[in-house]
């Protein structure tokens, strides 16, 4: 729990439109206006010069017999994810995500107004074997919602949970407040340690307890955009 003077608060707070998170994503792509993602997975180093909104579309079904044959370039859930979007949907259901796409832009956007930042999970859980994600793909909605709402996100690395596996968390900021995004992240950074080798957590566990998980640090953040925010209680949560 951080500890912030008088003017700062942390609120705990819960977001019902989040749920919905992948459904609002797949209504912006594929009905949204925007480029579809057969469109984007088509781009070459030759075309990636090109328009999103004018490249042709990829064949996911012949893309998927390729990969049978090994003879694709793309990871068999990217093509899954081109061949889902050709799936027509009821427009009933799309202007309903759509509306509540917009709900939720509005939301965030108000939310985040001034020099206020959420924290949001980058992942619901921390790094899977090799090839889960061909099973848990959809989680990939937890970071691709923030590009349908249209703010900066900057992923921060924690440490290392009590596994030794890599964990981290979303620092999400309003519209064009990149630079805020950044100096939070940067003293969680180094308050929690950062980014530490998975491989060393033997060498941790045998010889010092692993930072950010037993340690409560002091922080002070000070950048002119944000103010001044002290810590004298920082843990984290697993």
């Amino acid at each position: 729990m951080l500890t912030f003077p008088p003017y700062h608060k942390v609120v705990k707070m819960e977001i019902p439109l989040l749920r919905y998170s992948l459904p609002i994503w797949m209504a912006n792509m594929t009905n949204g206006g925007m480029p579809k993602f057969s469109q984007y997975i088509s781009a070459t180093l030759e075309n990636q010069h090109i328009s999103g909104y004018d490249l042709p579309p990829k064949n996911c079904f012949v893309e998927l017999i390729r990969k049978l044959f090994g003879r694709s370039n793309h990871c068999l859930y990217t093509i899954i994810m081109g061949m889902l979007e050709t799936i027509p949907m009821a427009k009933a259901s799309l202007d309903q995500l759509l509306g509540m796409g917009n709900e939720l832009k509005s939301l965030v956007h108000n939310l985040l107004d001034g020099d206020t930042v959420l924290l949001y999970p980058s992942h619901p859980m921390t790094a899977p074997r090799h090839n889960m994600p061909c099973y848990t793909g959809f989680n990939f909605a937890y970071t691709a919602i923030w590009n349908i709402i249209g703010v900066p996100v900057t992923q921060v690395p924690l440490g290392l949970d009590k596994n030794g596996l890599p964990l981290g968390v979303q620092i999400v900021g309003g519209v064009n407040k990149d630079r805020l995004t950044l100096a939070v992240a940067r003293e969680l950074e180094e308050a929690f340690g950062g980014w530490i080798d998975p491989s060393e957590k033997y060498k941790m566990y045998k010889y010092e307890p692993i930072r950010g998980l037993t340690s409560t640090p002091t922080i002070q953040v000070s950048t002119e955009t944000i103010g001044s925010i002290s810590s004298s209680s920082l843990g984290s949560k697993d």
